[in-house]
């Protein structure tokens, strides 16, 4: 398999998974969080703000499928885009740790989020170099 085939098709089988998320939270607003173990009470599911809010940033988080997949059909060619995507996600992962410290431990879950928005762009990223130097 050529040297970019291997993260090429990585990419595809995650990307509709992002896109999964996101369609989670725009049908189910607030409520996508409570699938990730929050207890979020029912006048605060009902707030139109939270709720809009929710969808929106749900529906934004559906571009990491599409950046992922845009970047596997060329990755040489959208190498700067792969590298953007990768830094935006792993922003949120610190972001996720500025809530800790701001307001405590989150759920397992989360925490596994967490772990994954750490680790993976790091790995993506060393992944993509490695496969750069052999093409």
């Amino acid at each position: 398999m050529a040297p970019f085939k291997r993260l090429a098709l990585f990419l595809k089988i995650i990307a509709p998974i992002f896109l999964l998320v996101s369609a989670a939270h725009l049908l189910l607003g607030p409520g996508a969080d409570n699938l990730l173990g929050a207890k979020i009470p029912a006048p605060v599911l009902a707030d139109p703000v939270l709720d809009s809010q929710n969808r929106f940033y749900g529906v934004v988080f559906g571009l990491y499928g599409a950046l992922f997949y845009l970047c596997s059909t060329n990755l040489q060619k959208y190498a700067s885009v792969f590298s953007l995507t990768l830094l935006f996600f792993f922003a949120g992962g610190l972001a996720r740790l500025v809530s800790i410290f701001q307001v405590g431990m989150p759920s397992g879950l989360v925490i596994m989020l967490l772990l994954t928005e750490l680790l993976l762009p790091v790995i993506l990223h060393l992944w993509r170099r490695r496969v750069a130097g052999q093409a």
